[in-house]
């Protein structure tokens, strides 16, 4: 999934000849803390409420401040990693998307983001999920997955998480199934470790309410 793919519609950026006073009147008509800054269509730079206080007066233009504004961005191919790098490294709850030609095409939201990754996830699929600890030595994706699919199921995605302590890696499935209990024998019966399963429909059902519930948060 590519950040051209989930630029967020309908949130314009601030010239950098607006007003402090504008600006502040344009993140609360858009439920956010921070905007980009484009001039003649070029971007400048990511704008927060905290730095607005910077200026003299609120009626002075954005082009007055006396900080350099931060710069996170994206180009239009980046991958949606690379927009979630971008956001962390530089504190942005925003991130700006150019083109090849550095022009301004719009902004990536944490909503919008997170929706990418739920999708991405499959978190919306039905399914269960399935954790395997193994040691990072012996860590190899092809037999998992040919366990998984020798018994009818399929990986919907997958993603590790590695314990440099333990010297073991999790493995974390979510599958197109909720039962799993033919797929767990089979594991255990190649000797890997089922560290954890989520398989009810219960589960289910509570994993789309907390996702439904967080996207209703995130629109307040």
């Amino acid at each position: 999934m590519y950040a051209r793919d989930i630029v967020t519609e309908g949130i314009k950026p601030l010239d950098y000849n607006d007003t402090g006073e504008n600006a502040i009147v344009h993140m609360h008509e858009y439920n956010v803390n921070q905007l980009p800054v484009t001039e003649d269509g070029r971007y400048i730079g990511i704008l927060s409420l905290d730095d607005i206080i910077t200026l003299k007066h609120l009626n002075d233009p954005l082009k007055t401040l006396k900080i350099a504004l931060k710069r996170p961005y994206v180009t239009e191919n980046a991958h949606l990693y690379d927009v979630m790098k971008a956001a962390v490294e530089h504190n942005a709850k925003v991130v700006p998307v150019l083109s090849k030609d550095d022009t301004y095409l719009g902004l990536i939201t944490a909503e919008s983001s997170l929706k990418a990754v739920a999708k991405m996830q499959s978190v919306m699929d039905e399914g269960g999920m399935l954790t395997l600890s193994v040691p990072v030595r012996d860590y190899q994706l092809s037999p998992i997955a040919r366990i998984v699919e020798d018994n009818g199921a399929n990986i919907l995605n997958l993603y590790t998480e590695i314990d440099q302590k333990s010297g073991t890696v999790d493995v974390t499935m979510k599958l197109n199934t909720i039962e799993l209990s033919p797929i767990i024998a089979a594991f255990e019966r190649y000797e890997y470790e089922v560290k954890d399963v989520r398989q009810d429909q219960h589960y289910q059902e509570d994993v789309k309410d907390r996702y439904d519930a967080f996207m209703k948060y995130l629109n307040v």
